[in-house]
Protein backbone atom coordinates (compact mmCIF):
# COMPACT_ATOMS: atom_id res chain seq x y z
CA UNK A 1 0.00 0.00 0.00
CA UNK A 2 1.03 3.31 -0.47
CA UNK A 3 1.85 5.31 2.37
CA UNK A 4 2.55 9.36 1.43
CA UNK A 5 5.77 10.39 2.63
CA UNK A 6 5.92 13.82 5.03
CA UNK A 7 9.35 15.86 3.55
CA UNK A 8 12.26 15.83 5.34
CA UNK A 9 12.45 18.75 8.60
CA UNK A 10 16.14 19.18 9.80
CA UNK A 11 16.61 20.86 12.67
CA UNK A 12 19.42 21.86 14.97
CA UNK A 13 19.36 20.96 18.93
CA UNK A 14 22.14 23.03 21.25
CA UNK A 15 22.13 23.16 24.33
CA UNK A 16 18.83 23.45 25.59
CA UNK A 17 17.77 26.03 22.01
CA UNK A 18 15.92 24.63 19.43
CA UNK A 19 16.49 26.15 16.09
CA UNK A 20 14.67 25.22 12.97
CA UNK A 21 16.35 25.70 9.61
CA UNK A 22 12.98 26.27 7.53
CA UNK A 23 11.64 29.44 7.37
CA UNK A 24 8.12 29.79 8.38
CA UNK A 25 6.15 32.58 9.93
CA UNK A 26 5.91 30.51 13.26
CA UNK A 27 10.15 30.91 13.23
CA UNK A 28 9.40 34.57 12.47
CA UNK A 29 7.89 34.51 15.65
CA UNK A 30 10.41 32.75 17.75
CA UNK A 31 13.06 35.03 15.86
CA UNK A 32 10.83 37.71 17.46
CA UNK A 33 10.48 36.28 21.16
CA UNK A 34 14.26 35.76 21.38
CA UNK A 35 15.15 39.19 20.34
CA UNK A 36 12.43 40.24 23.23
CA UNK A 37 13.81 37.52 25.70
CA UNK A 38 16.72 39.12 28.07
CA UNK A 39 14.21 42.60 27.92
CA UNK A 40 11.53 40.04 29.79
CA UNK A 41 14.07 38.27 31.90
CA UNK A 42 15.28 41.78 33.05
CA UNK A 43 11.34 42.88 34.51
CA UNK A 44 10.92 39.67 36.19
CA UNK A 45 14.29 40.51 37.82
CA UNK A 46 12.86 43.62 38.76
CA UNK A 47 10.11 41.81 40.06
CA UNK A 48 12.27 39.54 42.05
CA UNK A 49 14.27 42.44 43.58
CA UNK A 50 11.41 44.79 44.53
CA UNK A 51 9.41 41.90 46.22
CA UNK A 52 12.34 40.66 48.30
CA UNK A 53 13.12 45.04 49.00
CA UNK A 54 9.66 44.34 50.02
CA UNK A 55 9.56 41.80 52.52
CA UNK A 56 12.23 43.17 54.79
CA UNK A 57 10.81 46.19 54.66
CA UNK A 58 7.11 44.85 55.56
CA UNK A 59 9.26 42.73 58.59
CA UNK A 60 11.63 45.88 59.82
CA UNK A 61 8.42 48.21 59.76
CA UNK A 62 6.66 45.37 61.92
CA UNK A 63 6.05 45.22 65.66
CA UNK A 64 6.95 41.62 65.95
CA UNK A 65 10.23 39.61 65.65
CA UNK A 66 8.96 37.49 63.39
CA UNK A 67 11.39 37.32 59.98
CA UNK A 68 10.39 37.31 56.30
CA UNK A 69 11.03 33.93 54.95
CA UNK A 70 14.50 33.52 53.67
CA UNK A 71 15.10 33.95 50.03
CA UNK A 72 17.25 31.20 48.13
CA UNK A 73 18.71 31.69 44.80
CA UNK A 74 18.91 28.61 42.42
CA UNK A 75 21.59 29.33 39.98
CA UNK A 76 20.65 26.68 37.16
CA UNK A 77 17.39 25.54 35.99
CA UNK A 78 18.00 21.86 34.58
CA UNK A 79 17.10 18.95 37.19
CA UNK A 80 19.18 18.83 39.78
CA UNK A 81 18.60 22.93 39.85
CA UNK A 82 14.87 22.45 39.97
CA UNK A 83 14.89 19.38 42.23
CA UNK A 84 16.52 21.68 44.76
CA UNK A 85 14.39 24.45 43.70
CA UNK A 86 11.45 22.62 44.69
CA UNK A 87 12.28 21.25 48.14
CA UNK A 88 13.59 24.78 49.24
CA UNK A 89 10.01 26.25 48.35
CA UNK A 90 8.43 23.33 50.58
CA UNK A 91 11.00 23.80 53.09
CA UNK A 92 9.37 27.72 53.40
CA UNK A 93 12.05 29.56 51.45
CA UNK A 94 11.03 32.10 48.95
CA UNK A 95 12.18 30.36 45.92
CA UNK A 96 13.95 32.47 42.44
CA UNK A 97 15.58 29.98 39.65
CA UNK A 98 18.02 31.84 37.08
CA UNK A 99 18.35 29.77 34.17
CA UNK A 100 20.62 31.51 31.43
CA UNK A 101 19.31 30.03 28.48
CA UNK A 102 15.66 29.69 27.01
CA UNK A 103 14.78 25.91 28.53
CA UNK A 104 14.77 24.56 31.86
CA UNK A 105 15.53 20.77 32.35
CA UNK A 106 19.36 20.47 31.46
CA UNK A 107 20.18 17.31 29.82
CA UNK A 108 16.60 16.18 30.15
CA UNK A 109 15.50 17.51 26.62
CA UNK A 110 12.72 17.49 24.37
CA UNK A 111 12.08 18.52 20.64
CA UNK A 112 9.67 17.51 17.64
CA UNK A 113 10.75 16.18 14.71
CA UNK A 114 8.21 14.64 12.12
CA UNK A 115 5.43 15.77 14.37
CA UNK A 116 6.50 13.81 17.47
CA UNK A 117 7.90 14.63 20.75
CA UNK A 118 11.02 13.32 20.96
CA UNK A 119 13.36 13.23 23.89
CA UNK A 120 16.73 14.77 23.07
CA UNK A 121 18.49 14.06 26.21
CA UNK A 122 17.60 11.76 28.61
CA UNK A 123 14.90 8.86 28.27
CA UNK A 124 15.46 6.77 30.97
CA UNK A 125 15.87 6.42 34.48
CA UNK A 126 17.49 3.38 36.63
CA UNK A 127 14.75 1.44 38.36
CA UNK A 128 17.11 -0.03 41.40
CA UNK A 129 16.94 1.33 44.68
CA UNK A 130 13.75 3.42 43.95
CA UNK A 131 14.76 6.98 44.03
CA UNK A 132 13.42 8.13 40.73
CA UNK A 133 10.74 6.41 40.81
CA UNK A 134 9.59 7.58 44.31
CA UNK A 135 10.05 11.00 43.10
CA UNK A 136 8.36 10.62 40.16
CA UNK A 137 5.03 9.34 43.11
CA UNK A 138 5.74 12.96 44.99
CA UNK A 139 5.09 14.42 41.51
CA UNK A 140 1.98 12.65 40.83
CA UNK A 141 3.61 11.23 38.06
CA UNK A 142 3.70 7.33 39.01
CA UNK A 143 0.40 6.69 37.00
CA UNK A 144 2.76 8.00 34.07
CA UNK A 145 6.10 5.58 34.40
CA UNK A 146 6.24 3.59 31.55
CA UNK A 147 7.79 0.43 31.13
CA UNK A 148 10.42 -0.95 28.06
CA UNK A 149 9.14 -3.43 26.14
CA UNK A 150 11.46 -6.28 27.01
CA UNK A 151 12.89 -6.33 23.98
CA UNK A 152 16.56 -7.67 24.37
CA UNK A 153 19.94 -5.24 23.84
CA UNK A 154 22.40 -6.24 21.00
CA UNK A 155 26.42 -5.59 20.65
CA UNK A 156 27.86 -5.00 17.49
CA UNK A 157 31.19 -6.52 16.71
CA UNK A 158 33.56 -6.27 13.38
CA UNK A 159 35.50 -9.04 12.10
CA UNK A 160 38.05 -7.77 9.38
CA UNK A 161 35.81 -4.94 8.74
CA UNK A 162 32.69 -7.34 8.63
CA UNK A 163 29.62 -6.36 11.33
CA UNK A 164 28.69 -8.75 13.72
CA UNK A 165 25.51 -8.48 15.84
CA UNK A 166 24.99 -10.87 18.63
CA UNK A 167 22.04 -10.41 21.33
CA UNK A 168 23.49 -9.54 24.64
CA UNK A 169 23.27 -11.67 27.74
CA UNK A 170 20.07 -11.06 29.84
CA UNK A 171 20.81 -11.11 32.71
CA UNK A 172 23.79 -8.84 33.00
CA UNK A 173 25.10 -5.62 34.74
CA UNK A 174 26.63 -2.80 32.38
CA UNK A 175 27.61 -5.60 30.58
CA UNK A 176 29.16 -8.20 33.27
CA UNK A 177 27.25 -11.39 33.01
CA UNK A 178 25.89 -13.25 35.83
CA UNK A 179 26.36 -16.34 33.81
CA UNK A 180 29.24 -16.93 31.69
CA UNK A 181 28.41 -19.56 30.76
CA UNK A 182 25.31 -18.75 28.11
CA UNK A 183 25.19 -19.30 23.88
CA UNK A 184 24.86 -15.17 24.39
CA UNK A 185 28.12 -14.38 26.39
CA UNK A 186 30.07 -17.16 24.28
CA UNK A 187 28.63 -16.27 20.83
CA UNK A 188 30.30 -12.58 21.90
CA UNK A 189 33.71 -13.31 23.39
CA UNK A 190 34.64 -17.14 22.12
CA UNK A 191 35.12 -20.02 23.55
CA UNK A 192 38.10 -19.83 24.90
CA UNK A 193 37.07 -16.43 26.42
CA UNK A 194 34.59 -17.98 27.94
CA UNK A 195 36.38 -20.92 29.82
CA UNK A 196 38.35 -17.86 31.25
CA UNK A 197 35.79 -16.24 32.39
CA UNK A 198 34.28 -19.19 34.41
CA UNK A 199 37.10 -18.80 36.29
CA UNK A 200 35.71 -16.59 38.39
CA UNK A 201 33.57 -19.13 40.18
CA UNK A 202 36.46 -20.52 41.59
CA UNK A 203 38.70 -18.18 42.28
CA UNK A 204 39.29 -16.50 45.96
CA UNK A 205 38.53 -12.92 46.18
CA UNK A 206 40.72 -10.66 47.37
CA UNK A 207 40.53 -9.13 50.91
CA UNK A 208 41.95 -6.54 49.73
CA UNK A 209 38.90 -5.47 47.62
CA UNK A 210 37.11 -4.83 50.31
CA UNK A 211 38.02 -1.48 51.00
CA UNK A 212 40.67 -0.71 48.38
CA UNK A 213 40.06 1.35 45.77
CA UNK A 214 39.08 -0.66 42.58
CA UNK A 215 37.83 0.46 39.12
CA UNK A 216 35.29 -1.18 37.45
CA UNK A 217 37.72 -2.14 34.45
CA UNK A 218 39.97 -3.36 37.31
CA UNK A 219 37.57 -6.34 39.02
CA UNK A 220 36.34 -7.33 35.54
CA UNK A 221 39.79 -7.65 34.02
CA UNK A 222 41.03 -10.04 37.11
CA UNK A 223 37.84 -11.76 37.86
CA UNK A 224 36.68 -12.45 34.36
CA UNK A 225 39.52 -11.71 31.58
CA UNK A 226 40.25 -8.89 29.34
CA UNK A 227 37.88 -10.03 26.57
CA UNK A 228 34.94 -9.90 28.83
CA UNK A 229 36.18 -6.10 29.49
CA UNK A 230 36.99 -5.43 25.99
CA UNK A 231 33.94 -6.83 23.89
CA UNK A 232 31.03 -7.23 27.01
CA UNK A 233 31.78 -4.53 29.58
CA UNK A 234 33.48 -0.99 27.50
CA UNK A 235 31.02 -1.27 25.05
CA UNK A 236 28.08 -0.30 27.12
CA UNK A 237 29.86 1.90 29.72
CA UNK A 238 31.37 3.86 26.85
CA UNK A 239 27.85 3.98 25.38
CA UNK A 240 25.90 4.79 28.35
CA UNK A 241 27.82 7.09 30.33
CA UNK A 242 30.66 7.89 27.20
CA UNK A 243 33.83 6.88 29.21
CA UNK A 244 36.87 4.22 30.23
CA UNK A 245 35.73 1.81 33.06
CA UNK A 246 38.88 1.94 33.92
CA UNK A 247 37.66 5.27 35.02
CA UNK A 248 34.97 4.54 36.83
CA UNK A 249 34.67 3.34 40.71
CA UNK A 250 33.00 -0.05 41.09
CA UNK A 251 30.82 1.68 43.43
CA UNK A 252 29.85 5.06 42.29
CA UNK A 253 28.72 2.42 39.07
CA UNK A 254 26.96 0.01 40.66
CA UNK A 255 26.51 0.07 44.50
CA UNK A 256 26.13 -2.71 46.67
CA UNK A 257 28.28 -4.77 44.22
CA UNK A 258 31.80 -4.84 46.05
CA UNK A 259 29.96 -6.06 49.45
CA UNK A 260 27.87 -8.95 46.75
CA UNK A 261 31.66 -9.88 45.76
CA UNK A 262 32.45 -10.54 48.97
CA UNK A 263 29.55 -12.33 50.28
CA UNK A 264 29.46 -14.56 47.42
CA UNK A 265 33.12 -14.72 46.85
CA UNK A 266 32.54 -14.41 42.68
CA UNK A 267 31.82 -11.82 40.40
CA UNK A 268 29.07 -12.96 38.32
CA UNK A 269 27.31 -14.70 41.07
CA UNK A 270 27.59 -10.75 42.77
CA UNK A 271 25.71 -9.60 39.48
CA UNK A 272 22.98 -12.23 39.87
CA UNK A 273 22.79 -11.03 43.50
CA UNK A 274 21.80 -7.48 42.50
CA UNK A 275 19.91 -8.46 39.48
CA UNK A 276 17.53 -11.03 40.87
CA UNK A 277 14.80 -8.39 42.19
CA UNK A 278 15.08 -6.66 38.25
CA UNK A 279 14.10 -8.96 35.72
CA UNK A 280 15.48 -8.04 32.30
CA UNK A 281 13.05 -5.11 30.81
CA UNK A 282 12.65 -3.71 33.94
CA UNK A 283 15.97 -2.36 34.62
CA UNK A 284 15.34 1.08 33.44
CA UNK A 285 12.04 3.40 33.34
CA UNK A 286 10.41 6.20 31.87
CA UNK A 287 7.68 8.00 30.90
CA UNK A 288 4.51 7.81 28.92
CA UNK A 289 5.85 11.05 26.60
CA UNK A 290 9.03 11.10 27.95
CA UNK A 291 11.17 12.36 30.76
CA UNK A 292 10.41 16.08 29.85
CA UNK A 293 7.02 15.57 31.02
CA UNK A 294 8.98 15.59 34.42
CA UNK A 295 10.57 18.87 33.88
CA UNK A 296 7.42 19.89 32.79
CA UNK A 297 5.78 18.78 36.14
CA UNK A 298 8.11 20.76 38.35
CA UNK A 299 8.15 24.27 36.76
CA UNK A 300 4.34 23.59 36.68
CA UNK A 301 4.43 22.60 40.59
CA UNK A 302 6.87 25.89 41.19
CA UNK A 303 4.94 28.57 39.40
CA UNK A 304 1.96 27.20 40.83
CA UNK A 305 3.49 27.46 44.68
CA UNK A 306 4.47 30.84 43.93
CA UNK A 307 8.61 30.45 42.51
CA UNK A 308 9.64 33.02 40.47
CA UNK A 309 11.34 30.85 37.39
CA UNK A 310 13.25 33.48 35.47
CA UNK A 311 14.43 32.39 31.68
CA UNK A 312 17.41 33.85 29.61
CA UNK A 313 19.02 35.43 32.57
CA UNK A 314 22.64 34.51 33.52
CA UNK A 315 24.43 34.78 36.45
CA UNK A 316 27.66 36.69 36.09
CA UNK A 317 28.88 37.14 39.74
CA UNK A 318 28.42 36.40 43.20
CA UNK A 319 29.50 37.83 46.23
CA UNK A 320 28.97 36.83 50.37
CA UNK A 321 29.18 38.67 53.08
CA UNK A 322 28.39 37.49 56.22
CA UNK A 323 27.67 40.70 57.92
CA UNK A 324 24.59 41.30 56.03
CA UNK A 325 21.01 40.54 56.29
CA UNK A 326 20.97 39.09 53.21
CA UNK A 327 24.40 38.21 52.62
CA UNK A 328 24.32 36.87 48.94
CA UNK A 329 24.50 39.11 46.24
CA UNK A 330 24.00 38.03 42.80
CA UNK A 331 24.35 39.51 39.78
CA UNK A 332 22.14 39.20 36.51
CA UNK A 333 21.39 41.52 33.83
CA UNK A 334 22.76 44.64 35.56
CA UNK A 335 19.89 43.60 38.21
CA UNK A 336 21.77 42.93 41.57
CA UNK A 337 19.02 39.86 43.42
CA UNK A 338 20.05 39.42 47.52
CA UNK A 339 19.26 35.99 48.86
CA UNK A 340 20.16 34.03 51.98
CA UNK A 341 20.48 30.98 50.27
CA UNK A 342 22.34 30.52 47.25
CA UNK A 343 22.20 26.71 45.09
CA UNK A 344 24.59 26.48 42.41
CA UNK A 345 23.34 24.17 39.73
CA UNK A 346 25.10 24.58 36.97
CA UNK A 347 27.45 22.19 34.65
CA UNK A 348 31.03 22.72 36.39
CA UNK A 349 32.45 25.37 34.40
CA UNK A 350 30.23 28.37 34.98
CA UNK A 351 29.95 27.20 38.21
CA UNK A 352 33.56 27.34 39.06
CA UNK A 353 33.22 30.87 37.71
CA UNK A 354 30.90 31.91 39.57
CA UNK A 355 32.74 29.82 42.96
CA UNK A 356 36.40 30.78 42.38
CA UNK A 357 36.44 34.73 42.59
CA UNK A 358 34.90 34.01 46.06
CA UNK A 359 37.78 31.94 47.09
CA UNK A 360 41.62 32.74 48.12
CA UNK A 361 44.38 32.14 45.57
CA UNK A 362 45.64 28.94 47.67
CA UNK A 363 41.77 27.28 47.24
CA UNK A 364 40.78 28.01 43.63
CA UNK A 365 39.52 24.66 42.26
CA UNK A 366 40.70 23.90 38.67
CA UNK A 367 38.35 24.02 36.06
CA UNK A 368 39.93 21.92 33.19
CA UNK A 369 37.71 19.56 31.29
CA UNK A 370 38.78 16.89 28.88
CA UNK A 371 37.72 16.69 25.66
CA UNK A 372 33.93 16.45 26.07
CA UNK A 373 32.34 16.49 22.56
CA UNK A 374 29.10 14.27 23.02
CA UNK A 375 26.43 14.31 20.57
CA UNK A 376 22.84 12.82 19.80
CA UNK A 377 21.37 12.55 16.35
CA UNK A 378 17.62 11.56 16.22
CA UNK A 379 16.03 10.08 13.15
CA UNK A 380 12.85 9.34 12.71
CA UNK A 381 12.32 7.36 9.56
CA UNK A 382 9.64 5.81 7.43
CA UNK A 383 10.86 2.18 6.87
CA UNK A 384 8.38 -0.67 7.41
CA UNK A 385 11.19 -3.31 7.11
CA UNK A 386 11.78 -2.30 10.98
CA UNK A 387 8.45 -2.93 12.31
CA UNK A 388 10.07 -6.36 13.22
CA UNK A 389 12.88 -4.62 15.75
CA UNK A 390 15.84 -7.00 13.93
CA UNK A 391 18.52 -5.81 16.83
CA UNK A 392 15.62 -5.29 19.77
CA UNK A 393 15.58 -2.07 22.00
CA UNK A 394 18.70 -0.89 20.80
CA UNK A 395 22.72 -1.83 20.02
CA UNK A 396 26.06 -1.32 21.73
CA UNK A 397 29.08 -1.23 19.25
CA UNK A 398 32.73 -1.98 19.94
CA UNK A 399 35.42 0.73 19.47
CA UNK A 400 36.69 -1.63 16.91
CA UNK A 401 34.20 -2.22 14.71
CA UNK A 402 34.23 0.09 11.47
CA UNK A 403 31.62 2.58 13.11
CA UNK A 404 31.69 6.14 14.27
CA UNK A 405 28.54 6.06 16.30
CA UNK A 406 28.85 3.75 20.14
CA UNK A 407 25.41 3.51 20.50
CA UNK A 408 21.52 3.04 19.02
CA UNK A 409 18.46 3.23 20.58
CA UNK A 410 15.61 1.72 18.88
CA UNK A 411 13.42 4.38 20.68
CA UNK A 412 9.96 3.30 18.99
CA UNK A 413 10.66 -0.71 19.81
CA UNK A 414 11.99 -0.01 23.62
CA UNK A 415 8.57 2.49 24.31
CA UNK A 416 5.41 1.71 23.62
CA UNK A 417 3.90 5.15 24.28
CA UNK A 418 6.18 6.30 21.53
CA UNK A 419 5.56 3.11 19.26
CA UNK A 420 1.57 4.06 19.08
CA UNK A 421 2.32 7.86 18.56
CA UNK A 422 4.63 6.82 15.31
CA UNK A 423 2.48 4.79 14.15
CA UNK A 424 3.06 1.16 12.37
CA UNK A 425 5.90 1.65 9.72
CA UNK A 426 7.98 4.74 11.20
CA UNK A 427 10.70 4.43 13.92
CA UNK A 428 12.37 6.89 15.85
CA UNK A 429 16.46 6.06 16.35
CA UNK A 430 18.58 7.97 18.65
CA UNK A 431 22.37 7.25 17.61
CA UNK A 432 25.33 8.39 20.54
CA UNK A 433 28.25 9.89 19.01
CA UNK A 434 31.49 10.99 21.34
CA UNK A 435 33.48 10.11 24.31
CA UNK A 436 34.50 11.64 26.94
CA UNK A 437 38.05 12.21 26.62
CA UNK A 438 38.94 11.50 23.32
CA UNK A 439 38.20 14.09 20.14
CA UNK A 440 35.82 12.43 17.68
CA UNK A 441 36.08 14.90 14.49
CA UNK A 442 32.36 14.50 13.31
CA UNK A 443 31.08 15.54 16.46
CA UNK A 444 33.32 18.38 17.15
CA UNK A 445 33.21 20.06 13.46
CA UNK A 446 29.63 21.02 14.71
CA UNK A 447 28.28 20.10 11.09
CA UNK A 448 24.99 18.82 12.12
CA UNK A 449 23.89 17.78 8.30
CA UNK A 450 27.31 15.84 7.99
CA UNK A 451 26.65 14.01 11.21
CA UNK A 452 23.51 12.86 10.39
CA UNK A 453 24.74 11.52 6.78
CA UNK A 454 27.05 9.42 9.64
CA UNK A 455 24.10 8.97 11.44
CA UNK A 456 21.86 7.35 8.81
CA UNK A 457 25.11 5.22 7.27
CA UNK A 458 25.56 3.85 10.74
CA UNK A 459 21.83 2.98 11.37
CA UNK A 460 21.89 0.44 8.03
CA UNK A 461 24.97 -1.05 8.93
CA UNK A 462 23.70 -1.78 12.40
CA UNK A 463 20.45 -2.67 11.59
CA UNK A 464 21.07 -4.81 8.69
CA UNK A 465 18.35 -2.38 6.64
CA UNK A 466 19.10 -0.16 4.56
CA UNK A 467 18.39 3.79 4.90
CA UNK A 468 18.64 6.00 2.94
CA UNK A 469 17.99 10.16 3.14
CA UNK A 470 14.57 10.41 1.20
CA UNK A 471 13.30 7.21 4.22
CA UNK A 472 13.92 10.33 6.98
CA UNK A 473 10.99 11.77 7.68
CA UNK A 474 12.90 14.37 10.01
CA UNK A 475 15.83 14.91 12.06
CA UNK A 476 17.92 16.53 14.70
CA UNK A 477 20.75 17.00 16.73
CA UNK A 478 21.38 17.46 20.46
CA UNK A 479 24.74 18.22 21.55
CA UNK A 480 26.44 17.96 25.08
CA UNK A 481 29.75 19.90 26.02
CA UNK A 482 29.15 20.09 29.47
CA UNK A 483 29.04 15.25 30.31
CA UNK A 484 30.90 14.41 33.01
CA UNK A 485 31.88 10.49 33.64
CA UNK A 486 29.77 8.87 36.31
CA UNK A 487 32.57 9.04 39.26
CA UNK A 488 36.31 8.78 39.01
CA UNK A 489 39.17 9.13 41.23
CA UNK A 490 39.80 12.85 40.05
CA UNK A 491 36.12 13.42 40.53
CA UNK A 492 35.76 12.20 44.39
CA UNK A 493 39.10 14.36 44.68
CA UNK A 494 37.69 17.62 43.41
CA UNK A 495 34.31 17.18 45.33
CA UNK A 496 36.60 16.89 48.17
CA UNK A 497 38.25 20.28 47.53
CA UNK A 498 34.86 21.85 46.54
CA UNK A 499 33.13 20.75 50.19
CA UNK A 500 36.53 21.93 51.76
CA UNK A 501 36.39 25.53 49.81
CA UNK A 502 32.73 26.00 50.38
CA UNK A 503 32.54 25.20 54.28
CA UNK A 504 33.11 28.81 55.82
CA UNK A 505 29.98 29.79 53.56
CA UNK A 506 26.94 29.58 55.21
CA UNK A 507 23.85 28.80 52.59
CA UNK A 508 25.86 27.91 49.40
CA UNK A 509 25.14 25.08 47.50
CA UNK A 510 26.70 23.06 44.78
CA UNK A 511 24.43 20.33 43.18
CA UNK A 512 24.52 18.62 39.66
CA UNK A 513 25.59 15.57 37.86
CA UNK A 514 29.44 16.95 38.24
CA UNK A 515 29.67 16.57 41.50
CA UNK A 516 26.91 13.62 42.05
CA UNK A 517 27.92 11.74 39.07
CA UNK A 518 25.76 10.65 36.08
CA UNK A 519 22.21 9.40 36.19
CA UNK A 520 19.26 10.94 37.66
CA UNK A 521 18.86 8.52 40.83
CA UNK A 522 22.54 10.30 41.62
CA UNK A 523 21.96 14.06 40.39
CA UNK A 524 17.97 14.18 42.78
CA UNK A 525 19.47 12.58 45.42
CA UNK A 526 22.51 14.27 46.09
CA UNK A 527 20.03 17.96 45.11
CA UNK A 528 17.73 17.04 47.60
CA UNK A 529 20.50 15.89 50.41
CA UNK A 530 21.95 19.64 49.89
CA UNK A 531 19.40 21.46 50.50
CA UNK A 532 17.92 19.65 53.31
CA UNK A 533 17.34 22.63 55.62
CA UNK A 534 14.48 23.62 56.86
CA UNK A 535 14.11 27.37 56.36
CA UNK A 536 11.20 27.78 59.51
Amino acid sequence: MFRPRRPPQYVKVEGAKYVSKESTPATAARRDKTAQAPAHALRLLEKVRKASEARHAKAAASETDKAPAPHAVVVGGGIAGLVAARDLRQSGHEVTVLEAGENFGGCVRTTEVAGLDIDAGAESFAVRQGTVANYLDELDLAGQIAKTSGKSAWMIQADDQQILAHPMPATALMGIPADVRTDEVRNIIGRAATVRAAADLITPMSKKWATEKLSIAEAVRTRMGQAVLDQLVAPVVNGVYSTDPAKISIDAAAPGLRQAMQETGSLAKAVAQLQASAPAGSRVGGLNGGMYTMVQALVQQLEADGAALVRNSPVTAISYDAAAVMPYALASLGEEIRADRVVIATPAAPALELINPLLGDEKKIGAEQPANSIALAILVVDKPELDDAPRGSGVLVSKQAPLTAKALTHSTAKWSWLADEAGPGTHVLRLSFGRIGEHEPVVESGDDEQLIDVAIKDASKILGVQLHRDDVLGSAVSRFSDMVPLQGDAALERRKQLETALAPFDGLAVVGAWISGTGLARVIGQARRAVAISAR
